[in-house]
């Protein structure tokens, strides 16, 4: 692990160097640390230059100053995590809030681009009354009522009722998420419109929807996917953190992406 300092912020970053292959840039979803990505980096790590982060405000990074952030700052961050890593140029893989930078890189900064994924993700969510209440609630009350609320988005009944260790993991995960820096993430969120902005985006792009995903149903996804020339949609029978809980699916999925 190694930090990198942005402004006054300091991101935690894991970065595994290897000389010759691509570099792959993983960005978590609100409310997620680094980890969320375990699966993907064991059965990537081998072909790729992995580099994976954790947002202001989440896991170990410091959320600085900056009471509310947007998705520019957060596309700056990760721009910057590439910097200090030596890397000019990545496969992007954002999901949820990770796909929204993602997207905001790529049409902002497309010779850092190499290929892109957009993982359960949304170009804008709307109504920002919603968000503006969670942003309050979570700075006066906390993330516990939120997580739970949350897992049960990101995750389908059955996969609570076989796998509760990993959903478990996942609960630590967010309740150990700075309330500030979620809210200071979420701002981005409530904020957001990339309707528009999205279809200058000309990097390859494989766009990942989780069929019982209530969050950003697969209508979001299907959105992106036509905005996006020659992008490529795929569907996975799971919710939100499809990444997690359809693993095997979606890196058969991601890995034959990249590979093409």
């Amino acid at each position: 692990m190694t930090i990198v300092n942005r402004e006054d912020a300091q991101l935690r970053v894991e970065h595994t160097p290897r000389p010759g292959a691509p570099a792959l840039l993983l960005i978590n979803s609100l409310g997620a640390s680094l980890e969320m990505w375990d699966e993907q980096v064991a059965a990537l790590g081998e072909r790729y230059e992995i580099v994976r982060y954790d947002a202001r405000g989440h896991g170990k990074s410091t959320l600085g100053a900056n009471k509310e952030l947007t998705l520019e700052d957060l596309a700056a961050d990760a721009l910057a995590v590439l910097d200090a890593c030596g890397i000019a140029r990545a496969h992007v893989c954002g999901l949820s809030l990770g796909g929204m930078v993602a997207m905001t890189i790529a049409q902002r900064w497309p010779d850092r681009v190499l290929k892109l994924a957009l993982c359960n993700t949304s170009t804008h969510m709307p109504p920002r009354e919603n968000w503006q209440s969670r942003i309050e609630k979570v700075r006066k009350e906390g993330l516990a009522e939120t997580a739970e609320a949350t897992l049960g988005r990101w995750f389908t009944p059955a996969f609570h009722q076989t796998e509760p260790a990993k959903v478990d993991q996942v609960r630590q995960m967010i309740l150990k998420t700075d309330p500030q820096g979620y809210a200071a993430c979420s701002a981005a969120i409530r904020d957001m419109d990339m309707r528009e902005p999205i279809s200058s985006i000309t990097a390859r792009t494989l766009v990942i929807a989780g069929t019982q995903d209530p969050a950003t149903p697969p209508a979001h996804s299907e959105q992106i996917a036509s905005k996006i020339a020659d992008s490529k949609l795929v569907l996975l029978e799971c919710a939100h953190l499809s990444n997690v809980e359809c693993s095997a699916e979606f890196n058969k999925a991601l890995s034959e992406f990249l590979a093409a």
